[in-house]
């Protein structure tokens, strides 16, 4: 707690962090800091970059400086989630519960229905980070640019069990994670589903499973949130 008794800031750094180490700030952080949480030289911040675990620091000149360790870093999960990306506020919403539920990559595909524009990875980038720094999270998901959907299939990882969340129907998706294994992906489409094409795609291809969310036509986003909660809900070990 800050000495007003509100909570110490939370940032995410490029760089290193290591006891009495000199931590960068970016320009945007340092008025974030100074003009809206109004910190002065000296007061606390918790920085975390991903690797290091996460920090508490002191701003000094124009960064800051690690004075004590607060969690060391942790292992993270390795779901990769697959979308046909929504319009507007949807994505980002998506972007944001998808990072504080621990998603490991971010993978926005285009599909027969895909509607533009293409989601940009420095959005999704942004998103992530700030919704890894509200919600204490210690690693920031991967952010892919848009691709084709039959060009990700094509060069799919044989080690890496793909749920395509079928509104048709398939087992249930707690069901389908118990046998999946440790690396999983999950593939949610796009509004008005998929083409009759890309389903004989799916199908024929033997690390796509299909897994039903329940009885009712879910939103893209409502899909992924569903299928990332049941993922998370039978992990078990360090937490992300």
């Amino acid at each position: 707690m800050r000495r007003d008794g509100r909570p110490v800031p939370r940032l995410f750094v490029e760089g290193p962090l290591a006891k009495d180490g000199q931590a960068e700030l970016t320009r945007d952080q340092g008025y974030y800091l100074s003009r809206v949480m109004r910190l002065k030289q000296g007061d606390a911040v918790r920085l975390f970059n991903g690797a290091d675990g996460e920090w508490l620091a002191e701003l000094e000149g124009q960064g800051a400086r690690c004075s004590e360790l607060l969690r060391p870093q942790a292992c993270s999960g390795d779901a990769w989630l697959l979308f046909a990306p929504p319009k507007k506020d949807r994505l980002r919403f998506l972007v944001e519960k998808a990072t504080e539920l621990g998603v490991a990559r971010l993978m926005p595909v285009t599909t027969e229905r895909t509607e533009p524009p293409q989601a940009r990875p420095d959005k999704l980038l942004d998103w992530a980070v700030e919704a890894a720094e509200q919600s204490g999270r210690l690693t920031i998901p991967a952010c892919c640019h848009q691709a084709d959907l039959a060009e990700v299939l094509e060069s799919w990882p044989q080690d890496r069990a793909l749920l395509f969340c079928d509104e048709a129907g398939g087992a249930p998706v707690v069901q389908a994670l118990a046998g999946a294994g440790v690396t999983v992906a999950f593939l949610v489409g796009p509004e008005g589903g998929f083409s009759e094409a890309e389903r004989q795609t799916l199908g024929s291809n033997p690390r796509v499973a299909p897994v039903s969310l329940g009885p009712h036509i879910l939103r893209v986003e409502t899909a992924a949130l569903a299928a990332l909660a049941s993922w998370q809900a039978l992990r078990t070990g360090d937490r992300v």
